[in-house]
């Protein structure tokens, strides 16, 4: 898999303004709506699994949230309307558009991702629930930001009609529980808000940057990364816990979680105010904000993705978000070997294994490529020469990666 080839497939999210036509509050980007969306995705898809006993395929439904966000980066923003209406038209040219723009992204080896990119969009019965949780996820996260539209556009003409065409999509899907619980506006509406916070949030604040990505698109993006890079390491294994793959990708979408509560604080300010200080008020908000807004089963999970120990036991384990750690009966261990985890035999199936030192690597990518796409455009600071050289540094070290990392780097003029 050309991992170059993905980055620039996300940072092409983060170029395409969602709403172009009408006048909005806030910058609302593609790459944002596919964060918000597959936060969503995950909300739903656990109740669905633990209210009414669904079983999930949740490699199927992390897929289609990245094959749904590489189908946006190369149509661009297609006015809604006009895009179903093409599909409904015309579905197997635009599908074949897709696939000859990823098809030398995707090596020999990934060829039964590709063929599952194909069924996906192919045939309707393929991953149907999990394709109709995404779907749903994708017009609350629609609907959400179109409130903020909708407050500064009421007068525009034929914005009410807007309106209705995506209450009526909504209302499409209000067989799935998770959306019941949205519409009646409580918790669940709370939860799916907050995370919506983080596309207000912006990553660099200090710092001009093109484009500027906010705390949940690069979420998102380390959320990406962190799943497929975890499924190529499991290419030369005999054996691999499948858990980890879904372990990686939604530790990497709520990692940065605990910002909606601090903002985000860089590492310099946070060794002046006490790392263990910050760590403790972030889990303290956390509980106090976050965790009451979700269903009680799926709380022991969000703690393990944030890497938050039960009861006050965070005063006594150093642990984080890039700890390498298991949930076991829904309590986090931390661990030394996690490689003996994530490629387990079939018993270790029942832990859920987080890679802590891969996350670290992907956030790491991640911020190392938003740097470069800034300085490759010309937008240049003491600041952000200084993040690129450094990151470049330490991303030197690491083996696995260091050949997109001299690629994205010979991308900076001198």
């Amino acid at each position: 898999m050309h991992m170059e080839g993905i980055i620039d497939s996300l940072f092409r999210l983060a170029y395409i303004e969602r709403w172009n036509d009408h006048p909005k509050p806030f910058s609302i980007t593609e790459l944002d709506k596919q964060a918000h969306k597959a936060c969503v995705a995950f909300l739903f898809a656990k109740m669905e699994e633990k209210e009414r006993g669904r079983r999930i395929d949740w490699a199927g439904l992390i897929n289609g949230l990245l094959f749904e966000a590489f189908q946006r980066s190369v149509l661009t923003d297609i006015k809604p309307q006009l895009f179903h209406r093409v599909l409904r038209a015309n579905r197997n040219s635009v599908n074949e558009y897709v696939f000859q723009c990823f098809k030398d992204i995707f090596s020999a080896d990934d060829l039964d991702f590709f063929e599952e990119m194909k069924s996906y969009f192919e045939n309707d019965q393929y991953l149907f629930w999990e394709k109709r949780i995404v779907t749903a996820a994708h017009f609350i996260a629609t609907y959400w930001e179109f409130q903020f539209v909708y407050q500064i556009a009421s007068g525009i003409y034929g914005i009410d009609e807007t309106k209705r065409e995506i209450d009526n999509k909504v209302e499409e899907f209000v067989d799935l529980i998770g959306v019941q619980k949205f519409l009646l506006q409580r918790k669940t509406h709370g939860f799916i808000d907050i995370c919506g916070q983080l596309r207000f949030q912006k990553r660099w604040i200090q710092t001009p940057r093109v484009p500027q990505t906010s705390v949940l698109g690069h979420a998102f993006m380390v959320a990406v990364l962190a799943y497929l890079l975890a499924k190529m390491r499991s290419r030369n294994k005999n054996t691999c816990n499948k858990r980890w793959w879904y372990g990686s990708f939604f530790a990497g979408l709520f990692h940065d979680l605990p910002e909606i509560a601090t903002r985000d604080i860089i590492s310099d300010v946070k060794s002046v105010l006490g790392k263990e200080i910050v760590r403790k008020m972030e889990i303290e908000e956390v509980e106090k904000r976050i965790l009451p807004l979700l269903p009680a089963y799926i709380i022991p999970e969000m703690k393990f993705f944030l890497g938050i120990p039960n009861g006050n036991d965070y005063d006594k384990m150093q642990v984080d978000e890039f700890s390498d750690r298991v949930l076991e009966d829904g309590n986090l261990r931390v661990v030394g070997d996690i490689a003996s985890y994530c490629y387990g035999d079939d018993g270790d199936n029942r832990l859920i294994p987080i890679d802590g030192k891969l996350l670290r690597l992907c956030d790491r990518l991640v911020a190392f490529a938003e740097t470069v796409y800034s300085l490759s455009h010309g937008i240049r600071s003491a600041d952000l020469e200084k993040a690129f050289q450094n990151l470049y540094k330490e991303l030197q070290r690491e083996e696995e990666v260091r050949s997109l990392v001299n690629q994205l780097h010979a991308r900076v003029p001198a």
